[in-house]
């Protein structure tokens, strides 16, 4: 079985059912038992897999086609993998036909639109991926220096940076929050759209950081409404320019299969994030130990801070 990416690609949603999917033989291979629970309403979708089969065998003169049926190991419930009845795209087309489901035709259109971006994630050069990193970083750094920033404006807590975070994809994408644009790519909630957009769309949103950031600077703007107004305006801005370009807009653009953190992050920045520890480092020689106490302060043109004291700490006692 050759995989893609990690664990977390082994999930599409379908109408928030999960289903499970792994790549095998060059194709997207699907789980029969979570199709069964998207269609057929059945609180016990592996029975009704298992009686369907039958059925299909007896009744409709099937045995040939569960030829491409194949047995594939995939993620459970508990994390741990277990060996389930999966099938290509093909086969699935015509398994469901035997499954009475309003749900059958906006499954059929589910399934060929992930089927192309199985075709979109397979399609990339070695180079562009090597770009896409460099890109990523980029994007990364902006990010993370644009809600350091925020800080001292009005924006400290986890809700109110998310309201940014979402002002930021809203007016680029023309959608409402980050987890809106995550259903469109139909991604995992546990996965970062980042590390599935291309060169264009990394730069795109790289721009658009840059913008709020420099308006923040400029205006010397202060409060959460203020700022996430201008977030999304930088947005719509941009989106306005890609249209009179001639440019795809960011959410029609393809989705890339993912970059793993040791693929862009510095080492450094893996080190800290996983919290690693060099065993090995020796120890600063000196023993004493400075601590520099600020005070905020209010400015010219934005908060600053002053120097107070510096606090030592020894130690090594003689």
């Amino acid at each position: 079985m050759q995989p893609i990416g990690d664990d977390k690609l082994t999930v599409a949603l379908f109408d928030q059912f999960p289903i499970r999917r792994t790549w095998h033989n060059g194709e997207w291979y699907y789980s029969l038992v979570d199709i069964v629970a998207a269609l057929a309403a059945t609180p016990s979708p592996s029975n009704y897999w298992s009686n369907l089969k039958r059925r299909m065998k007896e009744k409709e003169g099937f045995s040939e086609g569960f030829a491409f049926v194949v047995s594939l190991s995939l993620p459970g419930t508990d994390g741990r993998k277990q060996r389930t009845d999966c099938a290509p795209r093909e086969g699935v087309l015509r398994i469901i036909q035997s499954i009475p489901s309003p749900n059958a035709e906006p499954f059929r259109r589910w399934l060929a639109q992930v089927g192309e971006m199985a075709l979109e994630l397979a399609e990339e050069a070695p180079s562009e991926r090597t770009v896409r990193a460099e890109e990523r970083l980029k994007l990364h750094t902006l990010d993370k220096g644009l809600h350091e920033l925020v800080v001292f404006r009005g924006i400290t807590t986890p809700e109110q940076h998310q309201r940014l975070t979402d002002a930021n994809y809203a007016g680029l994408y023309n959608v409402a929050t980050e987890d809106e644009l995550m259903q469109i790519r139909r991604l995992p909630f546990s996965s970062n759209l980042e590390d599935f957009m291309g060169v264009l769309e990394l730069t795109a949103n790289a721009f658009q950081r840059t913008g709020v950031a420099s308006l923040i600077h400029q205006r010397n703007l202060q409060g959460e409404d203020v700022i996430a107004a201008t977030a999304e305006d930088v947005g719509v801005q941009m989106r306005m320019m890609l249209a009179k370009m001639g440019l795809p807009m960011p959410e029609n653009l393809p989705r890339h299969r993912r970059l793993a953190d040791g693929e862009w992050m510095p080492e450094e920045m893996l080190a800290a994030r996983s919290g690693s520890i060099d065993w090995e480092q020796a120890l600063p020689d000196d023993p004493d130990r400075v601590i520099p106490i600020y005070e905020v302060t209010e400015g010219d043109s934005r908060p600053e801070l002053r120097l107070l004291e510096e606090r030592h700490i020894i130690t090594d006692e003689e």
